[in-house]
């Protein structure tokens, strides 16, 4: 088959793929643990007890630790995939997912940091913070951020010879 073919195909699934019917995205019970499946039982039937309707929110606060545990269990297992399937299909040696893993663990420290920064903030400045960007139309859009590349030990040296 000649390039233009192969183009031509994909070009056809992806319209295809674009086209189709809203999916969800589920976790298979079978690849949790068993102390993980039965924190997900337990979320269950205290959903069941109250269906179809939400369950209260004293029974909610009540069972916080088992939501935020189930959140963090799901982050977790989303994140791992993430960072096993990315570098599968889009790298093509050892170099480029070596590449991958320093990016994607740079952006989850620099997050985690930005996220501590605003929790710790007053909730006035933080209320004028979001207020000022929803003003400018920043929370609709997302943009790069400058960076700049770290030196490198052979750089450091050359800048500050004589």
């Amino acid at each position: 088959m000649k390039p233009w073919q192969i183009n031509r195909k994909v070009g056809n699934l992806t319209r295809e793929l674009d086209d189709s019917a809203e999916s969800e995205t589920r976790i298979d019970i079978n690849c949790l643990t068993e102390p993980e499946r039965k924190l997900f039982d337990r979320v269950q039937e205290i959903v069941d007890k109250y269906a179809p309707a939400s369950p209260p929110q004293d029974v909610i606060e009540k069972n916080a630790d088992l939501w935020y545990k189930g959140l963090e269990i799901f982050g977790r297992r989303a994140t791992e995939l993430f960072v096993e399937v990315i570098p599968a299909s889009k790298c093509c040696d050892e170099l480029e997912e070596w590449y991958f893993k320093v990016y994607f663990y740079n952006f989850w420290l620099d997050w985690m940091e930005s996220i501590q920064k605003l929790r710790n903030m007053p909730k006035e400045q933080r209320e004028a913070l979001l207020l000022e960007r929803r003003e400018m139309g920043l929370l609709d859009r997302v943009f790069r951020i400058p960076r700049r590349q770290p030196e490198t030990p052979k750089k450091q040296n050359e800048v500050h010879e004589p």
